[in-house]
Parts: structure tokens; sequence; C-alpha cells
């Protein structure tokens, strides 16, 4: 059709008319080619952050389960990402009260039982964390890492648990700075 129009046509008809319509409708998909990138790349975003609350899930009952005997300094609260402060702040008391007084019998045993029963739900796990960035990956890996090392009891509970936090701070830390977490 341009063809036809280009040589049937008036002289100015192809400059005047055809090539000013063709520069709009370019611009028009540009238009749209940009809209759709934001839109994918918000989706992905939500998408991202529904994993992250899934997986923090987990790790909020893992806190809450085996460590509810800590004084409150050491108590994680919600364990919300929107928390993150006060997150970092009671799993590095945490960790210093383990590092100092070690864990009593009882915490020994609950942190033991908890890692046989829930081991393999963390490892199936792994897949889906590799979804979110590389750091929540790793830190979900050493997780998993250390929940089997305390069921098979090649590391002592008190060190493993440790490590644990250590990675459960990771993860919050990962999630805050890139801003994946309900809230963000």
């Amino acid at each position: 059709m341009s063809l036809t129009a280009y040589l049937k046509a008036e002289p100015n008809f192809f400059v005047g008319n055809i090539i000013p319509e063709m520069i709009g409708v370019c611009i028009e998909l540009l238009v749209i080619i940009f809209v759709l990138d934001k839109w994918q790349k918000r989706e992905e975003k939500n998408k991202s952050i529904k994993v992250e609350r899934r997986l923090r899930e987990f790790l909020i009952f893992f806190l809450k389960h085996n460590f509810k005997d800590f004084p409150p300094s050491c108590q994680p609260g919600n364990f919300y990402g929107e928390d993150h402060q006060q997150n970092q702040e009671c799993i590095a008391n945490l960790i210093s009260n383990i590092e100092q007084n070690g864990l009593k019998e009882c915490a020994v045993l609950q942190v033991q039982s908890y890692c046989e029963s829930e081991k393999e739900i963390f490892n199936n796990l792994i897949p889906v964390a590799s979804d979110l960035t590389n750091d929540h990956f790793k830190s979900w890996v050493r997780i998993a890492f250390f929940m089997n090392a305390i069921s098979a009891k090649s590391e002592t509970t008190s060190h493993a648990s440790v490590k644990i936090l250590q990675n459960i701070k990771r993860f919050d830390d990962e999630s805050h700075k890139s801003g994946l977490y309900v809230g963000a």
C-alpha cells in the first residue's frame, strides 16, 4: 500500500502524510512497551514479596517455637519485614545469649525435635528461595544445611542454632535491602 501511495499519490503525500503517521505508530508502540515493562516488573516484585512472605512464615515459626523461653530482649516479636531494625537487634541478642550461656537441655531437645520434623520442608523450599535474590537463596540453603546437621547430630545443637540464626538474620537483612517484604 505504501508503494502504491508513493507511486500514484501527489509528490508530497508520502513525506507529508505517511511518515508522520508511521512515526506516531512507532511512538505509541514504544509507550505501550514501556508501560508493559513497568507493569511486568511490578508484578514480578509482587510475586517475589509473596514468596518472601511464605518463606518468612517458616522462619517465624522456627523462632517462636524454639526460643520462647529466652528473655524478652531476645524475642523477635512478629518478625515482619517492616520491623527490620527490631528483628536484627533481637536476633543479635539471641545469638549473643546462646554463645554466652549455651542452650538449656529443654531448648536443645526442642530444637532437635523441630529440625527432625521440619527439615524436609526447608529442603523442599530451596527451589522457592532461589526465586528471590542470591543472598536469600544462600541463607535458605545454609539454614537447611544446619537443620539437617542438627537432625543428623553431626553438629552441636548450640553451634548449629547460632548458624541458623545468623542466616535468618541475613535473610531478613537481604529482604530489607532489596525491598522484598510486605509493606516495602
